[in-house]
């Protein structure tokens, strides 16, 4: 019997996802290497930092930045573990999502929801010059996505989750962890740094309520094949 390649194991990984993962380990190694003063520059030029928008004077007006950082802050981590646990969550979490859409639909509906991350850090930090990066936010979309397929029984095809049971006990415990953390920040695990919550949450709200629009037309495009 034919084998259908949605239902490849969720480590042998979809296309879009190897090369968001790929780009950001490149582009890691690459700031790594740089001299501190220009990759501190590198940071506040091309990571998203709310004050720039709000025009509050604490950091100078970049028009270039402006339109670039809430893409390019995705690809920015802060050191190699924030790197590898991202990408270990992208993996494990993007891989069945894409399987359901083309490798564009994919990479569009992963930069909608780091979009909606930095909206809502700039929504609750407006005037900080603390700059928010990693791909945290878009990632939790796809945490959000793969809750809502899951909770609503759709759940095929490589989900990490067969029932809704197991997908509203990963709901909850995301939220539970993600304000846990956004009280404590990384200190529990002896880092210096705070988890930027906010923009998890939003990632996470866009990715549950946004992956339907995708699928749908996913599953329009099947019947008319």
């Amino acid at each position: 019997m034919p084998s259908d390649r949605r239902d490849v194991p969720i480590f042998n990984t979809s296309p879009m996802v190897g090369r968001l993962i790929l780009a950001c380990v490149i582009i890691h190694v690459i700031t790594v290497l740089l001299p501190l003063p220009v990759w501190y520059d590198l940071i506040y030029r091309f990571a998203f930092v709310s004050a720039r928008y709000t025009l509050s004077g604490a950091v100078p007006f970049d028009p270039i930045a402006c339109i670039f950082a809430p893409v390019t802050h995705l690809f920015l981590h802060g050191g190699f573990l924030h790197l590898l646990l991202n990408m270990a969550m992208l993996l494990a979490f993007g891989t069945p999502i894409e399987r359901r859409m083309s490798a564009s639909a994919f990479a569009i509906f992963y930069i909608l929801c780091g979009w909606a991350g930095a909206a809502l850090w700039l929504t609750f930090h407006p005037h900080t010059v603390n700059p928010l990066l990693g791909a945290s936010g878009a990632i939790s979309g796809m945490f959000g996505a793969v809750g809502r397929i899951s909770l609503t029984g759709n759940s095929e095809h490589g989900m990490p989750f067969q029932n809704r049971k197991a997908a509203l006990v990963f709901v909850l415990l995301w939220l539970a962890f993600n304000f846990i953390f956004g009280v404590i920040g990384l200190a529990v695990f002896g880092e210096e740094g705070d988890v930027a919550w906010e923009a998890h949450l939003g990632g996470f709200i866009a990715g549950f309520f946004l992956i339907g629009l995708f699928t749908n037309d996913a599953a329009k495009q099947q019947k008319t094949d």
